[in-house]
């Protein structure tokens, strides 16, 4: 087939043209992989925290416990739990909003108190639970406790204070998350039934 030089001209444009599809097709492939990733990242992430206080959920946690202790090889580590003092009351007096501004500020006192090597997970409700592995002595676990203590009663409502019970357990060999739990859950019930607003710690 002989083609004219305007012929020749048509076809060459549409040869191009066609590439330059190819290649818009490519790049709208690549982007919407590239979205899809990281949309899939974000909702992995959304699984693994909690949304109201940023903390990560039970499941979640305990995940993660398993494989820090499995990492610490021994070093040595605390199991903490921590209970809001009252919390349905709060919530039955003041309304869910303020209830979730109590579980929010009791997240970021955690946080602050305990920002070196803590893994901190809400277990539910209005109890939470920490993992601390760091070179920390007992009298330094208490001082850090006496400060949480002391920055969440900050949470106030018409001269009523937020106030926390708080168990705590040094970390023992071959000691499994679940494990932790539960003897550092009779702690903390033992800190409730001494008056509240206080820590118990276990060795």
């Amino acid at each position: 087939i002989e083609l004219t030089d305007a012929g020749y001209s048509d076809v060459l444009h549409l040869q191009i043209q066609f590439l330059f599809g190819i290649i818009s097709l490519m790049v709208l492939v690549i982007l919407f992989l590239i979205l899809n990733r990281r949309y899939s990242s974000y909702m992995a992430l959304e699984g693994r925290l909690d949304s109201l206080t940023g903390t990560m959920t039970r499941k979640a946690f305990f995940t993660a416990c398993a494989q820090a202790l499995k990492a610490q090889g021994g070093a040595p580590c605390y199991f903490i739990m921590v209970d809001l003092d009252h919390f349905k009351a709060i919530n039955d007096t003041y309304g869910h909003p303020e209830g979730d501004r109590a579980l929010k500020d009791a997240a970021r006192c955690l946080r602050e108190a305990f920002s070196r090597d803590a893994l901190i997970g809400r277990m539910g409700g209005d109890e939470f639970a920490l993992l601390v592995c760091a070179e920390m002595l007992p009298a330094e676990l208490e001082v850090a406790l006496r400060h949480f203590l002391g920055a969440v009663r900050r949470t106030a409502w018409e001269g009523r204070q937020l106030t926390c019970s708080i168990g705590a357990l040094q970390v023992q060999a071959s000691q499994t998350p679940e494990e932790l739990y539960l003897e550092t859950d009779k702690l903390l019930y033992a800190a409730k039934s001494r008056g509240r607003n206080r820590y118990v710690i276990g060795r």
